[in-house]
């Protein structure tokens, strides 16, 4: 039986009253006050409007999964799966997101989400995408084949009290300014630059980028605002993308405080951060006492600046010191279906990041052992011959050990073998293999915007 024969069955009937099937527009009020609710944001609504629309370029109404009780007519569970491209070191793949995932509480314990990503992860598969993504709590979803294997959101804040004040005799050497569609062409250019040496990216089509400008609505959770950053003549030289409201975070002292989200900043080729960042956190600090508080915040007191650029990040550089907060990323939950596949999409990266290293021109091979399964590689003079699946003989068997799903965090560059290997008892790479995985798979320190 095809693993995809699950979506000819619905709407599939679940017992005790419970119908699951695809969503329509018809939906889309119910869906709409459905997750606000259940997420406890107003700003959830029009995103799902927005997604059920028919205006979304990857999204609509019947790519939402819906459990309705068929005694009251209510839906008491849904989730989505917002289908999209990622590169991998610039090699384009299909990526997966289901997202919106909720069960009223007198429901819960029964399944329906289980059954939901059934029908979800078979959707994704019959559109040939290699891996999927969620953002959510945590634990949760590791119980349906993901692992927290992908840097999320890995911030620095600058609280109000330390954005540096305008000096005697101090020049400002930038100032912020509303993009117009004008810029949109130097927005894109800047985007696909900065992504251009990333290991993980989302790229933008035409129609994506037409979307992302001025498709999304005003109240939508994923609609983000746009700057661009000129010099005083009204020279472009970057831009900066942030969210629409200022939402919850946490003042020096650790008293809840609201932040400006700074989700993206770039600046073209031949500008550099030092220059401008004194009059470039003013600015942003201006914006950030301009810009409304979310609705579901109780404090209305804006209290600094985030900057949720991913770990590394040119602007960290000129950051002033002592008066930044870090805090550590979170983790996107990384699904492979089918890691053969997905690398041997991905081959020709794997052999592009052999060069200049230590295991450039390598020959040899590599046995991956999952304990239950593994995956064999072979090597000619740096090329990859052979990427295929094997199962290890014994429990010691291979060049490598990887439990459970811990071999996503070194294939999504979260951690190297080492912390793996200090991390989990169980996981082991001998000397060679520990080399040439790090090599393989390199660190990714940045942080993605995805659809």
């Amino acid at each position: 039986m095809s693993k995809n024969n699950i979506l000819s069955q619905l709407p599939m009937d679940l017992g005790d009253n419970l119908k699951l099937r695809f969503a329509t527009s018809d939906d889309t009020d119910a869906l709409a006050e459905f997750n606000a609710r259940l997420h406890e944001a107003e700003s959830i609504g029009p995103g799902v409007r927005d997604l059920m629309s028919g205006n979304h370029p990857t999204c609509k109404a019947s790519d939402f999964t819906v459990v309705e009780d068929t005694e009251t007519g209510k839906i008491v569970s849904s989730t989505c799966l917002i289908s999209q491209t990622w590169t991998y070191s610039g090699i384009p793949f299909k990526f997966g997101q289901p997202e919106l995932v909720a069960t009223e509480p007198a429901y819960r314990r029964r399944g329906l989400v289980r059954k939901q990503f059934d029908v979800i992860h078979a959707l994704s598969e019959a559109r040939g995408e290699l891996m999927l993504g969620i953002t959510g709590i945590p634990w949760y979803y590791r119980m349906f084949g993901y692992e927290m294997a992908l840097d999320m959101e890995a911030a620095q804040v600058i609280d109000k009290m330390h954005i540096p004040k305008l000096k005697k005799a101090e020049t400002e050497t930038c100032r912020l300014r509303p993009r117009t569609d004008a810029d949109n062409t130097f927005i894109q250019e800047l985007y696909a630059n900065a992504i251009e040496s990333h290991v993980f990216a989302c790229p933008r089509t035409p129609a994506l980028w037409e979307y992302e400008f001025n498709g999304r609505s005003a109240g939508s959770d994923a609609r983000h605002e746009w700057r661009i950053i000129e010099d005083l003549e009204g020279t472009q030289l970057g831009y900066v993308q942030h969210l629409q409201w200022c939402i919850e975070g946490f003042c020096e002292s650790g008293a809840p405080g609201t932040n400006l989200l700074v989700m993206r900043m770039e600046l073209k080729p031949g500008v550099g951060y030092l220059h401008l960042i004194r009059s470039l956190l003013r600015a942003l600090w201006k914006k950030a006492e301009a810009t409304p508080i979310a609705p579901e915040i109780n404090n209305r007191e804006t209290t600094g600046v985030q900057f949720i650029l991913g770990r590394e990040h040119p602007v960290h550089n000129v950051f002033p010191k002592d008066a930044v907060r870090k805090e550590p990323p979170y983790a996107w939950y990384i699904r492979v279906p089918d890691l053969v596949a997905f690398l041997q999409h991905i081959q020709p990266a794997l052999e592009k990041h052999l060069i200049g290293t230590v295991a450039e021109g390598y020959t040899g091979e590599l046995k991956i052992n999952f304990y239950r399964s593994g995956i064999h590689l072979k090597f000619h003079h740096g090329t990859l011959k052979e990427i295929a699946d094997w199962t290890p003989d014994d429990i010691e068997a291979g060049d490598a050990q990887f439990p459970e799903l811990t071999f996503l965090q070194l294939l999504c560059g979260r951690c190297r073998t080492a912390e793996l290997a200090s991390n989990f008892v169980d996981c082991w790479t001998n000397d060679t293999a520990a080399i040439l995985l790090d090599c393989l798979f390199p660190e990714f320190t940045s942080e993605i915007w995805h659809l």
